[in-house]
């Protein structure tokens, strides 16, 4: 097909961009396409467009990507388009897919008996439980099954060697040990995980260079789509296969690269130019999904990233109304406003970082018998060694002669309880039947600062099953000291929180635990109705869709980002700054026409205080003030500064911590005597004696002294 028909037929409607990226076939390209910009649509006409005008046999072309919905859902977009004869030649494979086709191959030339594959978590979860229990001498919770999994995970597609695996930080009790263990009894029983495919296809490729010619001779041209998510090991695969023809098309955004936790690796995207000499960059920045507020307020976002290139979205929707801020004080309002608006029959869809973070709203649903979509993939909540942990308190606060399951417990009070005494102590308490802490302040070892310490553990003890469930919660954290627990270990308290929003409904620590129960069964078998007017869904399972109306929930310092910049004193801690900081994007581009933000006082979140600096509104009074600043400064000088005087020296700015308390009685140089109401990041609300309620910036007035606090009588 000559070209000219081609684009009369196929390309209708795309821009210039688009074409260029269909059209560009030979030698290594990389695309840079930001959300919304259609690039699944540009990939498979792409494809359409070097089998019908190029002459290129579909069989020599290899499309890979990230999932195996996504090659599924490629081959059948590719039918569509160019008819299923077509798509039946062509090869659409995930890089774990080509993994197994070089073992295959490699097995049957060489009469090798390759390992066998072991898919089922079910089969994998027994070898894992006593690997721990040998390592650890203790019984691994579902949590830290994942936890490890991932590790193993993650190790394998960042191919480390033994430093490397050494220098991770987890919370796993010695991961080289786990690890060298894992792999060696997989070796022994002749299996292979699904990241072993990978592992043992990449030294196929490095060692028999016969394998490697075979597939370089079968394909010439590789296509790689969600390039931001691809992992170290398979860059490398994919390197090995392209040298040779050096057709390699890249389709990716940096900016979108949320899966470091499994090792994605988009540094790959950053130095495409140093692996492949010659290569070109083409960009997509049309977005065709959302409205041009939300496309101007995710493009001054990201804008402050450090590990990305140079490029804008322009949105081609039009305006969608601007966003809309709900300024809140405590998290659980973020909870009472989107049941509100639920129950008023509003569609929305909810995105948040942590599964967990759904559960209060979904626990109020439930109550109220309000249909909700969720994707169950992970109910680790329940079995998280936190959750665990008030469990056991709670339970031993009803029978604080426990022995058992004080055992679990001694060592997480906040203080330096030895083993030998926790033993003692029960004992103890099995022959005369006084509460395990009791006898542990008897025991003649103990210090006398401990046993100070056990007084108000016993005291706090024996309040819980006296207290509401919140009541509870916060005796626990306070007096009992599983917070100082908490805290020493540097565990998440997010968990914690979560419960604690739970444990607001319910009268008694009893029923908090009944209640956890009757969540975790109406989630096991919870299937999602068709009409439900409320989405629920974690970030990262977002990715790639998209939705009328999104609202981010719990988007706090603390969750996202799970720690301020500030605080980023190591290259990997900047590195997951940086990945948090994409994971804020992408759930912002997610949305179409509508984009919900919370701006809690009691929860600052520094990620939405700096979309808020930069909406159009916040920059026009900026720009305002700035304007006024001269003109009002002309005022004051002319009004107070004495004649025939040398220049005053500029005066220090007024204190912004002092404006920026509520309740401050204030003087503006304009606008007369307010006092201060509310602090949103930068910004004060001031309600005036002339009635009016004006939001100021706080720097701007504090540093050119219009706004000065007075004292009142």
């Amino acid at each position: 097909m000559e070209e000219q028909q081609f684009a009369a037929r196929y390309l209708e409607g795309f821009n210039p961009q688009q074409r260029a990226a269909v059209t560009a076939v030979e030698g290594p390209v990389l695309l840079l396409a930001v959300p919304g910009s259609g690039k699944t649509t540009v990939l498979v006409n792409r494809l359409g467009y070097m089998v019908q005008c190029c002459g290129i046999a579909p069989e020599q072309i290899l499309t890979m990507t990230y999932t195996v919905a996504a090659t599924q859902e490629m081959r059948s977009r590719f039918a569509a388009r160019f008819g299923a004869e077509l798509a039946e030649r062509m090869q659409f494979r995930t890089i774990n897919g080509l993994s197994a086709m070089i073992l295959q191959y490699y097995s049957r030339r060489y009469q090798r008996q390759q390992p066998q594959l072991i898919t089922r978590e079910s089969d994998l979860t027994p070898l894992l439980i006593q690997i721990y229990q040998l390592v650890s001498d203790d019984y691994p919770t579902e949590s830290t099954l994942k936890e490890l999994r991932t590790a193993i995970t993650y190790i394998k597609n960042m191919a480390l060697d033994e430093e490397g695996i050494a220098a991770l930080e987890t919370d796993l009790p010695d991961l080289p040990d786990l690890y060298s263990r894992y792999q060696s009894e997989l070796k022994r029983r002749g299996w292979m995980d699904y990241d072993d495919q990978m592992v043992f296809a990449l030294q196929i490729l490095r060692a028999v260079p016969a394998v490697l010619a075979r597939f370089q001779e079968q394909y010439r041209f590789f296509c790689v789509d969600e390039s931001q998510d691809t992992s170290k090991i398979q860059h490398e695969i994919i390197r090995l296969l392209a040298q040779k023809s050096r057709n390699l098309f890249m389709v990716g955004d940096e900016d979108q690269s949320i899966y470091g936790f499994r090792a994605a690796y988009p540094q790959a995207l950053m130095e495409f130019e140093q692996a492949w000499p010659g290569a070109r960059v083409l960009l997509m920045e049309e977005n065709y999904r959302s409205g041009s507020e939300i496309v101007d307020a995710a493009n001054h976002f990201v804008a402050r990233n450090r590990y990305r290139r140079p490029k804008v979205m322009r949105p081609t929707c039009g305006s969608q109304g601007p966003l809309e801020i709900v300024r809140i004080r405590h998290r659980e309002e973020q909870i009472e406003w989107l049941f509100d608006r639920v129950r008023q029959g509003d569609p929305l869809t909810v995105l948040f970082r942590n599964n967990e973070s759904a559960l209060p709203l979904i626990d109020l649903c439930e109550r109220n018998s309000l249909p909700y979509r969720f994707k169950k993939s992970d109910l680790t909540f329940f079995s998280d060694k936190i959750v665990l942990d008030v469990t056991d308190f709670l339970l031993f606060a009803q029978n604080p002669s426990d022995s058992e399951r004080f055992m679990r417990l001694y060592y997480k009070l906040g203080l330096p309880v030895a083993r030998r005494h926790a033993l003692y102590a029960c004992s103890q308490s099995l022959r005369s039947g006084r509460p395990i802490v009791d006898e542990l302040q008897r025991c003649p070892e103990v210090s006398r600062r401990v046993r100070e310490g056990l007084e108000d553990v016993q005291a706090g003890l024996e309040q819980i099953p006296r207290q509401t469930a919140a009541q509870a919660l916060e005796t626990l954290r306070d007096r009992v000291g599983y917070g100082a627990y908490l805290e020493q270990k540097k565990m998440d308290s997010g968990k914690l929180s979560i419960l604690g929003l739970l444990a607001a409904r319910e009268h008694t620590p009893g029923r908090l635990l009944k209640r956890l129960e009757e969540l975790r069964s109406l989630l096991a078998v919870h299937q999602d109705p068709e009409d439900a007017p409320l989405t629920l869904s974690t970030i990262h399972s977002s990715k790639g869709l998209e939705y009328d109306s999104v609202v981010l929930l719990d988007a706090f310092d603390g969750i996202l980002p799970a720690q301020p910049e500030v605080c980023c004193r190591t290259p990997e801690e900047t590195h997951q700054y940086e990945e948090d900081r994409r994971l804020y994007y992408v759930a912002m581009t997610r949305a179409r026409r509508r984009l919900v933000l919370f701006d809690c006082a009691s929860m600052p979140s520094a990620f939405t205080q700096e979309v808020l600096f930069n909406l159009p509104e916040a920059r026009a009074e900026r720009e305002r003030q700035a304007a006024e600043a001269p003109r009002l400064r002309d005022k004051i000088t002319r009004l107070f500064a004495p004649a025939a005087t040398a220049p005053a020296a500029k005066l220090p700015p007024v204190d912004l911590g002092v404006l920026s308390q509520p309740g401050t009685a204030v003087e503006h140089a304009v606008f007369g005597r307010g006092t201060v109401t509310e602090i949103h990041g930068r910004f004060l609300t001031i309600q005036f004696a002339d009635g009016k309620v004006r939001r100021l910036d706080g720097p701007t007035v504090a540093e050119h002294h219009l706004l000065n606090p007075i004292e009142t009588t």
